[in-house]
């Protein structure tokens, strides 16, 4: 299982990574507004032109199309050929193999899900460590691993850097789709889980789960 926060700096493109669907690449490029999705999702989808073969072939295909009884053809091949004819070629998608022997997840916090429910931005955050001095820089390096959390860091008095703020029901939406499509990424509502779990009981917390732990999305709720 590997997991990242909402509020990560690399979440879109960590949900997008096992999208395997070009249909749903070229879905999210029409529709969205956010321009770091529709670029992650470009750079996920493959295109390769047809060759002057192919679109002969694709075209023959078509020509028996308004001729009964030849070319054994039915209606979805003639659906394929003119898709084919009319994209121009052929979509796929760049690093097909990537991620194929995990899950994924996103660590949904409780500040994520009132941004969605109250149509708000929501910032893509992380520590500020290209601007940390000697000592800050010693502290993330040794202390970092062990908190994980950037809204604790910045309660702990270390600088916080926002890199971009996004729509939070666009990330939303952006899941809910991905997880539809591909089963991919799960959820896991971390805040939730660190105020129930009998961990805090031993000073620890929940940082990850296994892939049971997660929750598997089956139908688009963004609404």
């Amino acid at each position: 299982m590997i997991m990242l926060a909402d509020w990560h700096p690399d979440i879109v493109e960590f949900i997008i990574s096992k999208m395997q669907n070009p249909r749903i690449l070229k879905f999210l490029i029409e529709n969205t507004t956010d321009p770091v999705i529709k670029k992650h999702a470009k750079d996920k989808l493959k295109f390769t032109p047809l060759s002057e073969s192919e679109e002969a072939m694709y075209q023959g295909v078509l020509n028996y199309r308004n001729i009964p009884g030849l070319g054994g053809f039915n209606e979805k091949i003639f659906y394929e050929a003119e898709e084919k004819l009319s994209e121009g070629g052929t979509y796929s998608v760049h690093n097909s193999e990537f991620l194929t022997g995990a899950n994924i997840s996103v660590c949904l916090t409780k500040e994520f899900m009132d941004a969605v429910e109250n149509d708000e931005d929501y910032e893509l955050r992380f520590p500020d460590v290209e601007n940390y001095n000697v000592e800050e820089m010693k502290a993330y390096n040794e202390e970092w691993q062990n908190v994980g959390d950037v809204r604790e860091w910045k309660d702990m008095g270390y600088k916080i850097r926002t890199y971009r703020k996004i729509k939070a029901k666009e990330l939303w939406n952006l899941i809910n789709i991905c997880a539809t499509y591909s089963a991919e990424p799960g959820i896991f509502f971390i805040d939730n889980a660190n105020d129930m779990t009998n961990a805090k009981a031993y000073g620890q917390k929940v940082v990850a789960t296994n892939p049971c732990g997660g929750v598997r999305l089956t139908l688009n709720i963004a609404g």
